[in-house]
């Protein structure tokens, strides 16, 4: 019997590379990556209608993990873009000194606001859903420049959505985990208002600063199947429970 079914994106597919390694013994979960347009040369993909589909079949008792967002704070934040920037999360943070650029809060939690406007793929797979939808947070960021630039500077094109990462370089980890934290808050937030649940990323996949423990990534964007296996372990709590509202890592 499927207790839970994940359709995603590409951080989806450290979920499933975990249930054939190292969650390899759990049973009833199944991972359905979503067809991508911009890359047409994936296989093993489903389309969004082919989702909706699938939702609307499942039976009550399965649950339903959506990994579709949370991508922007990569998007602004893994390359430079000029000065050092900082922001704060907090009233009471204090200011980083190294910043040159102070933007103000609303300013970076609006442009993430902006983007959980019309996620149209979460509605349109929630309207047809038997049960509760959960929305999975992405992995923090990694605070290795040096092992990211690496990474990159190892694949064909050396670039990042069509950016020279030679010509450009990184941006600071501090502001690339401030950036994730702002989105995960955003996504929490719009998950309420839209009544999903939201899922933390795990607990133990952090380091003492904040970032993805280096055993939990094996290249400059994503996590991999350790990763994946705690999340699974997630999923499987939530199942058990059957009435979780928000699960925390």
């Amino acid at each position: 019997m499927t207790r839970a079914v994940v359709i995603g994106q590409s951080h989806s597919a450290a979920i499933a590379q975990a249930l054939v390694g190292e969650r390899a013994s759990v049973t009833g979960i199944c991972v359905h990556r979503l067809e991508d347009r911009k890359r047409p040369y994936e296989r093993n993909v489903i389309t969004l209608r082919d989702a909706v589909r699938l939702v609307r079949k499942l039976p009550a008792e399965t649950r339903v993990f959506l990994s579709t967002l949370g991508t922007y704070h990569n998007i602004w934040g893994l390359l430079r873009s000029g000065q050092d920037f900082d922001f704060l999360l907090h009233p009471n943070d204090s200011p980083d000194p190294h910043a040159q650029v102070r933007i103000p809060h609303r300013a970076v939690a609006s442009a993430f606001e902006h983007h959980l406007v019309k996620p149209t793929l979460i509605r349109k797979i929630q309207a047809v859903a038997n049960s509760r939808v959960f929305l999975l947070s992405t992995p923090p960021p990694k605070q290795s420049n040096e092992f990211m630039l690496d990474r990159l500077m190892k694949q064909k094109k050396q670039a990042y959505r069509g950016i020279s990462v030679q010509d450009v370089g990184l941006e600071r980890p501090e502001s690339r985990l401030k950036l994730w934290l702002m989105e995960t808050r955003a996504m929490a937030k719009w998950a309420a208002s839209e009544d999903l649940e939201f899922v933390e990323a795990p607990r133990g996949a952090f380091d003492a600063n904040g970032f993805l423990e280096p055993r939990f990534y094996s290249d400059a964007t994503h996590a991999n199947d350790k990763y994946g296996a705690l999340v699974i372990d997630q999923i499987c709590a939530i199942v058990q429970d059957g009435t979780k509202e928000r699960v925390r890592g």
